[in-house]
């Protein structure tokens, strides 16, 4: 569940994605799909090193986990997933079965979580949790 999935990356401050070389781990969505009625891309993610790892396989044989802190998680991916229009995917098992959300809603999502545990990130590109829920209510 994706409630599960926040806590624990609000938890241990981390959040995980298989790479290989440049590459991220990419699926396609079985809910979404775009104008031209192709699925859209999700850019996989997870809370745990395991769960993650278990996805290196087939397509994704040679990915490695790779570990990255929230404000990295929100800043730097989620913020791109949702410019590429593409979709987050969310602690998707060995079957690629997972949950599917919006970028946005995920990063707002997280905020409640941060502000109700009165948790404080640093982040590069806003100054505080309240500028970036601000400018992510904008793009609503």
């Amino acid at each position: 569940m994706i409630e599960d999935f926040i806590q624990n990356i609000t938890k241990n401050n981390k959040v995980f994605v298989i790479e290989f070389k440049e590459d991220i781990a990419i699926s396609q969505s079985l809910l979404f799909k775009d104008d031209a009625n192709n699925p859209v891309n999700v850019v996989c993610f997870w809370s745990s090193k395991q769960a993650a790892s278990k996805c290196c396989i087939d397509d994704w044989q040679n990915y490695k986990p790779q570990e990255i802190c929230i404000a990295t998680f929100i800043e730097d991916y989620l913020v791109n997933v949702y410019n590429e229009s593409f979709i987050a995917g969310i602690d998707f098992n060995e079957q690629m079965e997972g949950i599917e959300a919006d970028p946005l809603d995920l990063i707002l999502d997280i905020i409640k979580v941060l502000k109700k545990n009165k948790m404080n990130i640093e982040f590069e590109y806003f100054k505080n949790i309240t500028d970036l829920e601000n400018q992510i209510q904008k793009l609503l």
